[in-house]
């Protein structure tokens, strides 16, 4: 929807800026995830087995010396003044999304982050991010972690497949990773269409 919208060139950077709050918050939620593993993994042998993957995901998932910048830096090329988003409130549906991963995590079991990880089995496709570039002739810059992603998360799924097989889940388990799963693609997409339909305000830099 977004590469063949006739406003893409404007939708583009609202999009940019609800993947970088993803990114963002992918390793503080990892973090948590692998802080309760490790309270649970002595008397848990899901935690125990979370673990390894978790300590081993979250440096490949840093993308810069802070979680996300590398894709705020693609979020400043494409004008937007990334101090100014720093500060802003949370999207309601990001902010409802993060909120109840942290929960899911905290209070029912570190294995739903595998849900919200989900979203590598879905990796931008390379060929629609170059598309996407000369629909909306911004600068390359704005696309560097899209292309990058559009190759590491094939790996990551696998990965993910590999540690969600291996894992002596039980039916509830897998429904809790199922639910995560599904919620998290339901907020995203409710943020993303909320671009396409009416465009987000982003702080634009100063020409």
């Amino acid at each position: 929807m977004l590469v063949e919208h006739p406003q893409a060139r404007e939708l583009y950077p609202p999009y940019l800026v609800v993947d970088s709050y993803v990114a963002r918050m992918m390793v503080p939620l990892m973090e948590a995830a692998l802080e309760r593993a490790r309270a649970l993994e002595a008397t848990d042998r899901v935690a125990a087995g979370l673990t390894d993957y978790l300590a081993r995901h979250i440096p490949e998932e840093m993308h810069g010396d802070e979680p996300g910048s590398d894709l705020l830096e693609d979020v400043a090329a494409v004008g937007v003044d990334t101090q100014a988003l720093r500060v802003r409130p949370l999207p309601e549906k990001i902010a409802a999304l993060i909120g109840t991963q942290f929960f899911r995590i905290r209070h029912s079991h570190p294995v739903a982050i595998l849900g919200f990880l989900c979203i590598e089995l879905y990796p931008p496709d390379g060929s629609a991010v170059e598309r996407l570039m000369e629909r909306t002739g911004l600068a390359r810059d704005g696309f560097r972690q899209l292309l990058l992603h559009s190759e590491v998360d094939i790996r990551h799924g696998d990965e993910l497949r590999e540690v969600i097989d291996s894992l002596a889940l039980e039916p509830w388990h897998e429904e809790l990773i199922a639910l995560s799963a599904l919620q998290t693609m339901s907020f995203l997409i409710d943020a993303w269409m909320d671009i396409v339909g009416t465009p987000i305000e982003v702080p634009a830099t100063v020409a």
